[in-house]
């Protein structure tokens, strides 16, 4: 099962924290652990593992943007979630993700304006990013602009690799 396997990542992920020499290997090993662990479903144990890599290294903004997209998917803390994505932003003003995660934290806090923005601003850096695109569907079906939030639904459906990301976009267009 899919539990079984994110568990098996988990254990493997933490033998390679263990072994891992040297800050920066011990870093990702510990984002990977974090990975594993939501994975596998153990949310305490991915938010810790990410709250702990902080503690160590103040000022990650790769840690801070994973905590913050963390909490926002898990439904928690969105000003929290805010406030660590910002400061991921601010040290690194043209990734991606942490402009796809800032976009969407102003989504789930209802600011569509704002949340449209940093989505049209992470798309300027990846183009080909299907969760950036369903995320801009989202803002705009808010917003209710139904061909916009199509259009970037549909591109988002071809972007996507897993069946189960481009069913969940699919059953976007037709149930809206």
């Amino acid at each position: 099962t899919q539990a079984n396997r994110g568990k098996e990542a988990a254990e493997a992920a933490n033998q390679a924290y263990a072994i891992a020499r040297g800050s920066e290997r011990k870093q990702i090993a510990r984002l990977t652990l974090a990975t594993a662990q939501q994975n596998a479903g153990d949310f305490k144990g991915s938010e810790a593992t990410l709250r702990e890599l902080l503690r160590e290294t103040p000022g990650n903004p790769i840690a801070m943007n994973n905590l913050g997209y963390f909490l926002l998917e898990r439904n928690e803390r969105f000003e929290e979630a805010l406030d660590l994505i910002q400061q991921a932003v601010k040290i690194d003003p043209t990734n991606p993700s942490y402009l796809d995660s800032l976009g969407w934290a102003y989504f789930k806090l209802g600011k569509y304006v704002e949340a449209e923005k940093s989505l049209k601003e992470a798309l300027r850096f990846d183009s080909a990013s299907g969760t950036i695109h369903e995320h801009l569907g989202d803002v705009y079906q808010k917003q209710g602009k139904s061909d916009l939030a199509k259009a970037s639904w549909t591109r988002s459906a071809s972007l996507f690799s897993e069946a189960s990301d481009v069913a969940r976009v699919k059953k976007k267009l037709t149930s809206k």
